[in-house]
């Protein structure tokens, strides 16, 4: 049958299937109406009769008789009241039926007429669709949704952060103005170019990694609600004391005052650790003016500008605090060594979210150099140190006292230490393997503006200068429109964080006796498992209940606590389960679940506020912190444990603050330390090695002793021949003899230590910082 004629056929009997709905419907009408003067509540299921239809007692015989015939005859219309109002009802879902059938076939056939008589416009369609979409999700989020977190405050459905970073441009460019750029705002073209260029796809980029356990940012999210949630109160009580409207900012002294009150919850503590890019090295340098005393260095940089940012962005509130960790020269190996002896500066709080900002100088030169003296590819050497830092961070340093941090790995590098473009890649590589093996999140600058630098190697706004005067030159330290750009890099990320947070499935609250905790289900949430076959499943989130008609095998059980066992090359598919529960199962008192800690009275918004294990019996690292900057603070810090000095002193030469043989060959010094208060069995030195004349043949002798007896001995070398400063850690144990001493267990508790330090080559060293430590 030809379409036209099946149409034909259709519409004809659409026609009659109306009439008969016509007819039907009277038909009802008809019955309504009877049923109503015999005191029936017309319905398509319940009939009703009213009280007035029965009769009292008084009733005679010929009324009662009338009062029969009438029931029967009720009792005849509610039966057939109903027939009719089911074939009514089953026709009418016919009807629709064929109609839908007759919209598709005309739009296939497109005869007869015109498709907007007969067929919803595109608008129409999409607005019923977006109509049906939200109201479902409403539905849903209505039906689950039991509490108030910070995920509350957003829009739902939750925007992602690429829809809300395109929809707030001109908020974002206002917050990116520094500091020290008001009221002129004399980048104001540089930056909006920048903006231009650093399109949201392009920070969708940057996004490589999204962590595996979510509990961190769950943690870091309560804390920035709790922080939000106290200040946006205070601001709420000055509106109304002052006669503000609520959409009217309160000055910024009123709120400089408000974010000031020591009662409110705490901020959110992110603690980046790098080396000179972070610290801003040259970060001067841009195309608008040379004027830039107030842009140097650590002012300059994006860390200080992402802090910045937020608070222009959340409109004066101080939720986040960045606290910066960064040294010219160092790498991944000193963040180790900081991170592991816990050498954070003494106003600096346990951090709820690191970033690993390090991989330009785990690419340095010196990187190179050290790959090569230990017999090792740079790409071995940048993932050993990637894989130690990791592990140092994500071990627990107490148990509950100390949960990880939420650990974000940054690629920076975009220099030209290397000539080769693979080689150049080896930091991201090892940084997309590290993140995806251990399951931490990662971002990369390269990867967002590379194919523009790539593109053009002349262009400076997002690298640095690889030409000058036509010949290309050795450049790593990346300039102001770097540094301006990697904020909104940052920004992005962690704004993604809480959108994919928050738009996973919320959970059933956790209920332990003091508190209540509202989380989202994540990969990082296991579900109790005790190996039978259901494996915690729990119908939530719109899941079926099981049938339960057969034992489904072979599915995983819980993961062991912990971290996976060390990537190393032995490590094997056949036995890597058995090293993870044995490694879990030695450490079980670090990993204990965020219900567990809240039951043993460790509240949520208190990680951070216990004291930080300090292995250390005596540390320093110049410039680190902000009360040991300059020669008198740091001859104040060595003086108490000073016991001899022969022409050391301390000095600030080219800014780099060291402890120094002022008088050159054969300069001594002597430490000493009464009592130790636990055992030392390691002394780490952060030492700088340079070049030239000066430096040739720089080397010095240290020696440990307890109780008369040498533990460890060891001749440092402070030169080399690249022409750069850079920091270096030396380790000596003197557990176990392997540093030229007799070893035995290195200083025990309460026993004295001695330490002597000389110039036994060349005329001058330095020491910049010093750790001694019981591992």
């Amino acid at each position: 049958m030809k379409t036209a004629t099946l149409l034909s056929h259709i519409a004809i009997f659409l026609s009659g299937v109306f009439i008969a709905l016509l007819v039907s419907t009277s038909y009802i009408a008809k019955i309504n109406d009877s049923s109503a003067r015999a005191g029936i509540s017309p319905g398509t299921n319940d009939f009703v009769v009213s009280a007035g239809t029965r009769g009292g007692s008084s009733l005679s015989s010929s009324a009662a008789a009338a009062a029969s015939n009438e029931g029967t005859e009720i009792e005849g219309l509610k039966k057939a009241a109903k027939d009719y109002a089911r074939s009514l009802h089953e026709e009418r879902q016919k009807t629709l039926e064929l109609q839908k059938q007759l919209s598709k076939l005309q739009q296939n056939n497109g005869a007869g007429a015109s498709s907007e008589s007969t067929t919803a416009t595109d608008d129409d369609i999409e607005g019923s669709l977006r109509e049906r979409l939200l109201q479902s999700f409403q539905t849903q989020y209505n039906k689950i949704h039991k509490g108030t977190d910070i995920c509350s405050i957003l829009p739902q459905p939750t925007p992602t952060s690429l829809s809300l970073w395109s929809h707030h441009l001109p908020h974002i460019f206002n917050a990116t103005k520094h500091s020290a750029d008001h009221p002129e705002y004399i980048f104001h073209d540089f930056t909006a170019l920048l903006l231009h260029f650093m399109t949201p796809d392009r920070l969708q980029r940057s996004v490589k990694t999204l962590p595996l356990d979510w509990t961190p940012v769950e943690r870091s999210l309560d804390v920035l609600y709790r922080r939000w949630k106290a200040v946006q109160t205070e601001v709420n009580a000055y509106q109304k004391s002052n006669n503000l409207p609520p959409d009217q900012p309160i000055p910024e002294a009123a709120m400089k005052h408000i974010n000031g009150k020591l009662h409110l919850p705490r901020k959110l503590n992110i603690l980046v650790m790098g080396g000179s890019v972070t610290m801003g090295v040259v970060c001067h340098i841009n195309p608008v003016t040379t004027a830039t005393g107030k842009y140097s260095r650590r002012n300059c940089a994006w860390p200080g500008r992402v802090a910045t940012f937020f608070s222009s962005l959340f409109g004066g509130y101080e939720l986040v605090e960045f606290h910066t960790l960064a040294l010219g020269g160092t790498n991944t190996e000193s963040g180790i060594t900081m991170w592991d002896y816990s050498l954070l500066p003494g106003d600096v709080p346990y951090p709820d979210i690191v970033i690993n900002a390090y991989a330009t100088n785990d690419m340095h030169y010196n990187s190179v150099q050290d790959a090569i003296a230990k017999n090792i590819t740079l790409g071995t050497s940048v993932f050993q140190l990637s894989q130690a830092f990791v592990r140092q961070v994500l071990t627990p340093k107490r148990g509950c006292g100390h949960a990880p941090p939420l650990l974000l790995y940054l690629d920076d590098y975009l220099g030209n230490e290397q000539n080769e473009v693979m080689t150049t890649l080896l930091s991201s590589q090892t940084i997309n393997l590290i993140s995806g093996y251990y399951g931490i999140a990662s971002m990369s600058y390269g990867d967002a503006v590379r194919d523009m630098v790539y593109g053009d190697t002349n262009e400076w706004c997002f690298s640095s200068k690889w030409w000058e005067g036509g010949a290309y030159q050795r450049a790593v330290h990346p300039h102001m429109g770097m540094h301006i750009s990697m904020v909104w890099i940052v920004a992005f990320n962690l704004m993604n964080l809480m959108t994919t947070y928050c738009s996973l499935p919320e959970s059933d609250h956790e209920h332990s006796p003091k508190h209540q905790i509202h989380r989202r289900n994540h990969a990082g949430v296991q579900s109790t498992s005790d190996g039978t076959w259901d494996y915690g499943y729990r119908p939530i989130d719109g899941l079926p209940t099981l049938r339960k008609e057969k034992e489904l095998e072979g599915g995983p059980k819980a993961k062991p606590r912990g971290i996976p066992p060390p990537l190393t090359d032995e490590l094997s598919l056949e036995h890597i389960t058995q090293e993870w529960k044995k490694d879990g199962d030695s450490n079980a008192h670090l990993w204990n679940t965020l219900k567990e800690c809240i039951d043993l009275g460790h509240a949520n918004d208190d990680v951070g506020h216990e004291t930080l294990p300090k292995p250390c019996i005596y540390s320093w690292v110049a410039n680190l912190e902000r009360k040991l900057d300059n020669p008198k603070r740091l001859t104040d810090k060595l003086k108490p444990f000073v016991t001899a000095n022969e022409g050391w002193s301390a000095a600030d030469d080219n800014n780099k603050l060291g402890w120094v043989p002022s008088s050159g060959l054969n300069s001594k010094f002597t430490m000493e330390f009464k009592s130790i208060s636990h055992p030392v069995r390691a002394v780490t030195w952060m030492i700088m090695r340079s070049y030239g004349e000066k430096w040739e043949g720089s080397t010095l002798r240290v020696q440990v002793f307890s109780g008369g007896t040498l533990l460890a001995s060891k001749d440092i070398v402070g030169f080399h021949d690249k022409k750069t400063s850079e920091t270096y850690n030396i380790k000596m144990r003197l557990d176990d003899g392997t540093s030229g001493g007799s070893g035995g267990g290195g200083a025990v508790l309460g026993s004295d230590l001695k330490i002597t330090f000389q110039l036994v080559g060349g005329t001058t060293f330095k020491i910049s910082g010093m750790a001694i430590c019981d591992h």
